[in-house]
């Protein structure tokens, strides 16, 4: 098992999950400053989904066909983390400066978080053997709820003081991964030995093949992402609405319910990658799916808020079992020379995931009426995604056996 380095990259996630929440919580507030229309701020909201979209399958490609003395993917990963910690902290000075100024802060942010996304899971395979990348998964998904509680936990006490303060907090916990980083984080000298044929494909067809790799199965894995992610985002963007409405309550109270989710992904990510790697990642993510599917229709007959909140620790906790195994699962589809390519792909399902997924279950809302159908509209997203990975062969994803050693 590579400690240091399943460590190193568990610094990155920490980050992501710190800086996620801090973006989504405070600079909604900075837009309706100078935007007098809730239609104009989402919009604004959404100019990181936009950039993931164009940026993170083409950045991902190009740094297979990257070669240099610090291989493919750190100068992309050294390169954008700065920009990142830059952005955040500009961004509550820079409204102070207009709406330009906070947007181009914001996009400075974006675009150095869509630029590093993909090389950085593409170090998963550069740096960990295939048998441990599960159990690594584990460990980015631990830290990445430490990040978060952290910034959830200290941000309200923070802006008290001073609103730029937890802005600057984020930044700052960027600049030192990048640091740690710098120093400790290093690709395999032979990182660029077989980097030639993803040059010559071109970056997006090269992302666009990988959708039909693995024999052809790879087209109907990535659909089951696709569902699997549209489930979840379907949970963060209308959980709260949809108790309020249900329960007759404030979202405030709602919010206990994702802070149930958080601890329980806390507590599941290391056991959902120890027996991934142990009992198989197909097995274990059909396990989890199968789990946040009871969840969901569990959820929809709960009668009280204080239930309901006990059933999403459930969701939580079987949610973290996908998570752990679902990207080793894709970089079996190629070699670690493939691997941007794929992270790519598999980030850009996730994106398109976030988009369509609440898209569709707010357009179920306004034909009904009422948005007491969400729960049991993610279990059909969840009922799908799991009888397509039921359908891949068996062994699809897992760690290749060893090969026999010849007879001499």
């Amino acid at each position: 098992m590579p400690w240091k380095a399943s460590l190193l990259l568990g610094a990155g996630t920490f980050v992501v999950g710190a800086v996620a929440p801090l973006y989504d919580s405070y600079v909604p507030p900075l837009l309706e400053r100078h935007l007098g229309s809730s239609a104009l701020v989402g919009a604004a909201m959404g100019i990181d989904n936009v950039l993931a979209l164009l940026l993170v399958p083409f950045v991902g490609a190009l740094s297979d066909a990257t070669r240099t003395a610090l291989g493919r993917r750190m100068p992309y990963v050294l390169a954008a983390l700065p920009f990142a910690g830059i952005g955040l902290a500009a961004i509550p000075a820079a409204e102070r400066h207009g709406l330009l100024a906070l947007l181009a802060a914001m996009i400075v942010a974006d675009v150095a978080l869509a630029v590093w996304r993909a090389p950085f899971s593409a170090l998963l395979a550069e740096l960990v053997p295939s048998p441990h990348r599960s159990k690594t998964e584990g460990i980015l998904g631990v830290a990445m709820c430490l990040g978060a509680m952290l910034i959830l936990g200290s941000a309200r006490s923070l802006s008290a003081r001073d609103p730029d303060l937890p802005f600057l907090l984020a930044a700052g916990l960027a600049l030192a991964v990048w640091g740690m980083h710098a120093a400790w984080l290093r690709e395999p000298a032979d990182g660029g030995a077989d980097w030639g044929p993803a040059a010559e494909a071109g970056a997006f067809r090269a992302v666009g093949r990988v959708f039909t790799a693995g024999r052809g199965l790879a087209g109907r894995f990535f659909a089951a992402c696709l569902l699997f992610q549209m489930a979840f985002q379907s949970f963060s963007s209308w959980f709260t609405l949809h108790g309020a409405e249900r329960f007759h309550t404030t979202v405030a109270d709602v919010s206990l319910g994702f802070i149930a989710v958080a601890v329980a992904t806390l507590v599941g990510s290391l056991p959902a990658g120890w027996l991934g790697a142990r009992l198989g990642r197909r097995r274990m993510s059909l396990m989890g799916m199968a789990g946040m599917g009871l969840a969901c229709v569990a959820l929809h007959a709960a009668p009280t808020l204080p239930f309901a909140v006990g059933l999403c620790a459930l969701f939580g906790f079987s949610w973290a079992f996908p998570v752990a195994n679902l990207m080793p699962m894709a970089l079996e589809l190629d070699g670690a020379a493939r691997a941007g390519s794929i992270a790519g792909a598999f980030l850009l399902v996730q994106s398109v995931g976030g988009i369509v997924g609440p898209a569709s279950v707010g357009v179920w809302f306004d034909a009904v009426g009422s948005k007491r159908a969400l729960f049991l509209l993610m279990a059909l997203f969840l009922a799908g995604g799991f009888l397509l990975l039921a359908s891949l062969r068996n062994g699809f994803g897992e760690t290749p056996a060893p090969s026999p050693a010849p007879v001499s």
